[in-house]
């Protein structure tokens, strides 16, 4: 019989739980340990005011005092309307995999356009994505959403040190989403990356955005911070479509992730019919422990249908069609004995040691 936490929603089948002695899990410990240290009190908001100015300050002589990555959510249009009230000079760049939703290029356009911020957007070498992609998929692990996720904070960090640019603001939110554990998701490992093309694909990735070790010592040494301003601010959902909304004229998507039609298809159908992960348990645990939502809300709305059949099928087509998927092809990726991440090549501990120890500082 599964446990259940008596404070969130996570089970004992999630990886790596453990429950004390009133059956409350680790997680929720980590959460109140990271909620403590990120307090939103004076002394946290004053340390981070104080970044923004040096930002400023570093900022006046150059074209861009910061970067930002924008997809068209809740989080990152949100970061962006934070960044320019600050008084900050952003540059906004996206991602492009030819899998964005139309709302989700709408909101990017809007946000940009109404915030008077340039917008520059990343076109993948679309023969080397589609490939990766496709090798992905028929790797059957359920990091499937990982040349994406990879490449996306890879391009980031290289566009900011190309024009000089210290400070990489992102819009993750301890107190709204996560944390993934690596069973469901491992996308800093240039080598399981590689591991999993030189497999299932059939091209030499020259041109994909490729992260590794050498890149990021060099970032460390050049001095590039990531900052992640939600950590410091009162974030709630429901007061932040009202702003974004009202002020940039964004629209909401359907789902957490939903701003691509892969991820929204990967996420709803993928990944809890083959792998049984269903990521809203993750984050709905999470809007619990911060009181956006309660624990009876959250185990309701798990039972609701977040992914109506039609749209599966729509966006399965459009995928197939875009990877040039056949329907024996996607059948296969589909019935196909699930894999987990670890069967795959990883790089050796003391690597991965080296990784976590250069990556540039996190604010």
């Amino acid at each position: 019989m599964k446990k259940i936490c008596s404070r969130c929603i996570l089970d004992s089948d999630f990886p790596k739980i453990t429950f004390d002695e009133n059956n409350v899990c680790n997680y929720c410990h980590n959460f109140d340990k990271i909620d403590i240290k990120y307090a939103l009190n004076k002394e946290n908001t004053e340390k981070f005011l104080h970044l923004i100015k040096i930002i400023k300050d570093e900022g006046k002589s150059k074209e861009y005092d910061c970067i930002l990555g924008v997809s068209g959510g809740r989080d990152s249009t949100y970061c962006l309307y934070l960044l320019k009230k600050w008084g900050l000079n952003p540059l906004a760049v996206h991602y492009d995999n030819n899998m964005d939703s139309k709302i989700a290029a709408e909101n990017i356009k809007k946000g940009c356009n109404a915030l008077d911020v340039d917008l520059h957007i990343f076109v993948v070498d679309w023969e080397e994505y589609k490939d990766l992609q496709r090798s992905f998929l028929k790797a059957s692990v359920p990091s499937v959403d990982i040349p994406t996720d990879h490449a996306f904070i890879s391009v980031l960090y290289a566009i900011a040190y190309e024009k000089k640019i210290r400070y990489i603001f992102n819009g993750s939110s301890f107190r709204t989403e996560g944390p993934i554990p690596p069973e469901w998701s491992l996308h800093n490992d240039a080598s399981f990356i590689l591991d999993i093309q030189k497999k299932f694909g059939t091209k030499i990735l020259k041109n994909f955005s490729i992260r590794r070790l050498k890149d990021l010592i060099l970032y460390r040494i050049s001095g590039i911070m990531v900052v992640e301003p939600l950590k410091y601010v009162p974030y709630i959902h429901d007061d932040v479509e009202k702003i974004i909304t009202g002020e940039l004229g964004w629209q909401y998507y359907g789902g957490h992730h939903f701003e691509s039609i892969f991820t929204r298809w990967a996420f709803a159908y993928l990944l809890p019919k083959k792998f049984g992960i269903d990521k809203r348990l993750t984050d709905y645990s999470t809007l619990v422990r911060s009181r956006q939502m309660t624990r009876e809300e959250a185990l309701r709305k798990m039972n609701e249908i977040l992914y109506p059949s039609v749209q599966e099928k729509e966006d399965r087509r459009y995928i197939m069609n875009k990877l040039e998927l056949t329907h024996e092809e996607m059948n296969d990726i589909l019935t196909a004995p699930p894999h987990s991440n670890f069967d795959y090549r990883h790089y050796p501990l003391p690597i991965r040691f080296l990784y976590r120890l250069f990556r540039p500082v996190h604010f």
